[in-house]
């Protein structure tokens, strides 16, 4: 039996390291997971893919696997679990880890080493999934919220729920936070074992496959790219932000077959799978040839590189800036008065980003760094129609209830770019 498979969006940003084997989302259905003691989930998955393959879940936890998601769970995939429920009054005692169970998975980690990474909170949790019957609760917040639950109950198997954060992630923590990857990996490896030896003879039946979710889908205006996860549903769906999108969502492992030449734009959200994006390529250059507008933004991987004329090069994110005595990220507006600034600020587009640009010949550039290098442009020279390529990412952090900037930014920038693809 193999320890660890981790779900797979095939993301491709620099730098991630890999605690287990990699199991594309997509293949899911033809993937043996009883190989595996640990089904790790991640914040980015495809949720929407997950409620139409539930059954494949289902079969893995009465098989006795362990599966651990880290999250924010909108749509119906998890056996025995709820809908995410966000801190209504987000704070740093709100963000507080007030309660550690003793459990093997957090033996040795001391509770505000998960709450604070440099003197910031809120990576660890902003939310909760409410308890199904007889979980047991691993970590609370300072408001009771019980963010770490562990469910034996509802499958043979055994489920780890964490609200929004990423378990795995704190193996190179510098405190005692280091010690939760290896301890889960460890007990879980453990747990399957115990799980599968006291399987009942005749394990339940599969659960059947949830009816696909009814999208918004409109015959023009501006649409958005939906990949599944919970940020984008949230960014997507918010009514202030859904009023711009004239054309619905387009669920992204059926763009390829889309025809998208009637709307006025495509947004292309941060985070999506690498190969079910380039498989659109052709719907994607369509629209461009058809006069309309495509707006791709950059979470740490490349920005769509079949995007004519587009030149990405990777930096390193350097997330705690603002933290320095007098920290200002110099980001700079070589064109003030471009209309995009009538509806936001450059204070508005910083928080950090992913990446520089090298812009075309021709086109608009609105944000750069100190050096020039730009975060955001306009392209209306590379294609028939027009390109707005940004290495921000505003709909993941949004969506994920963290990083008040990005709303600001996206209360500006969505009605700026739905008039934009009007035009």
């Amino acid at each position: 039996m193999r320890e660890v498979a981790l779900l797979d969006m095939d993301i491709r940003a620099p730098g991630r390291a890999d605690l287990g084997e990699r199991v594309d989302c997509y293949a899911l259905d033809r993937t043996d997971l009883s190989r595996y003691a640990l089904l790790v989930v991640p914040a980015t998955v495809d949720q929407e893919h997950l409620a139409r393959h539930r059954g494949v879940i289902r079969d893995y936890l009465d098989g006795g696997g362990v599966l651990l998601f880290g999250g924010q769970l909108h749509r119906d995939w998890l056996p025995g679990a709820s809908p995410f429920v966000p801190l209504p009054r987000p704070s740093l005692e709100a963000y507080r880890v007030a309660w550690l169970a003793d459990h093997p998975i957090f033996a040795g980690v001391e509770p505000d080493d998960l709450t604070f990474r440099r003197g910031v909170a809120g990576f660890f949790a902003r939310g909760h999934h409410p308890l199904p019957p007889g979980a047991e609760v691993l970590v609370r917040l300072a408001g009771g919220e019980p963010v770490t639950y562990v469910d034996r109950t509802s499958t043979n198997g055994t489920i780890v729920v964490h609200a929004s954060g990423d378990l795995l992630g704190y193996d190179a923590a510098d405190n005692t936070a280091g010690r939760l990857a290896g301890q889960l990996v460890e007990w879980a490896r453990d747990e399957a074992r115990a799980r599968r030896a006291a399987l009942p003879a005749d394990p339940p039946g599969s659960r059947p496959a949830a009816a696909p979710a009814d999208l918004p889908v409109g015959d023009g205006g501006l649409a958005a790219v939906y990949g599944g996860s919970a940020p984008h549903h949230r960014a997507l769906t918010t009514p202030k932000y859904a009023r711009h999108l004239g054309g619905g969502l387009r669920y992204l492992p059926e763009l390829a077959k889309a025809d998208l030449t009637a709307l006025d734009g495509l947004i292309i959200p941060e985070r999506l799978h690498h190969d079910a994006l380039h498989a659109a390529t052709g719907p994607i250059s369509d629209l461009l040839d058809a006069d309309g507008t495509v707006i791709a933004f950059s979470g740490g991987e490349p920005v769509p590189d079949f995007l004519p004329g587009v030149r990405w090069e990777h930096r390193p994110t350097n997330f705690w800036w603002w933290l320095e005595p007098g920290a200002d990220m110099g980001l700079r507006a070589p064109d003030p008065e471009h209309p995009l600034f009538d509806h936001l600020t450059l204070r508005d587009c910083t928080w950090h980003y992913h990446g520089v640009l090298d812009p075309p010949d021709g086109a608009e550039v609105l944000v750069t760094l100190p050096t020039g290098e730009a975060l955001l442009y306009v392209d209306r020279v590379s294609t028939p129609g027009t390109l707005v390529i940004a290495t921000l990412d505003p709909m993941h952090h949004y969506g994920s209830h963290f990083m008040p900037a990005t709303e600001r930014f996206l209360d500006g920038f969505l009605p700026w770019v739905a008039e934009e693809a009007a035009r």
